[in-house]
């Protein structure tokens, strides 16, 4: 009986996070539609979301602030899974593509990649998301190699060790890559690393706006 109480309390406490979580990305969502410059009241919001309204509040929220809460979720929701998978496989609380080197090694593709590549060109650009996640991937491989043995197989400690070299490697490589880019490109390298929603989305808007025209 106080096994199953037990289990009662913790499956509890488990759908209050959840539903309470839910409760703030809900707000957190209306919250983000309605900030920005141009206040739009959440009436019109609502309008708008059914197709009722104006068409300035139309534009701003359908093209600019809509897909950017989208890409944002969508990127949370990514590191949140990827964050669990590792640390489930690593059996490290602590573990996330930063410490496993995955985050570099797609940094370091990218770099290459606008090293013999001008940033100004369109299809470039387009390809940088795919390039990234090559990186990650092969670097991930390279991780799981170095760390995994016949006689006692893929070690935790080992693969975090193993992580953490290779992430230094793999940063020290990108220090040097700094040296040769011109600031332009430097420039997208550095937005790349930080993250920035607004480039994306604005990159597809125009990409969107060029292939109606032409």
């Amino acid at each position: 009986m106080m096994g199953s109480t037990a289990e009662q309390k913790v499956t509890r406490k488990r759908w209050l996070i959840l539903i309470t979580l839910a409760i703030l990305l809900v707000g957190t969502f209306i919250y983000s539609v309605n900030a920005g410059f141009s206040k739009i009241p959440f009436v019109d919001v609502i309008k708008t979301l059914f197709g009722q309204g104006s068409a300035q509040d139309t534009l701003i929220i359908s093209q600019f602030r809509l897909p950017r809460i989208v890409v944002a979720v969508l990127v949370g929701a990514g590191l949140a899974i990827s964050g669990a998978l590792l640390q489930a496989v690593s059996q490290n609380s602590l573990a996330d593509p930063g410490i496993l080197g995955i985050n570099n090694g797609a940094g370091l593709a990218v770099m290459l990649y606008i090293s013999y590549f001008p940033s100004t060109l369109d299809v470039p650009v387009m390809f940088m998301p795919f390039v990234g996640f090559t990186g990650a991937i092969l670097t991930a491989f390279v991780v799981y190699g170095l760390s995994y043995s016949r006689q006692e197989g893929l070690l935790p400690n080992r693969l975090v060790l193993t992580g953490v070299a290779v992430s230094a490697a793999v940063a020290a490589l990108m220090t040097l890559l700094t040296i040769r880019l011109d600031p332009e490109n430097y420039q997208v390298v550095a937005e790349w690393l930080a993250g920035n929603i607004w480039l994306v989305i604005g990159n597809m808007f125009l990409h969107c706006c060029r292939g109606s025209l032409f």
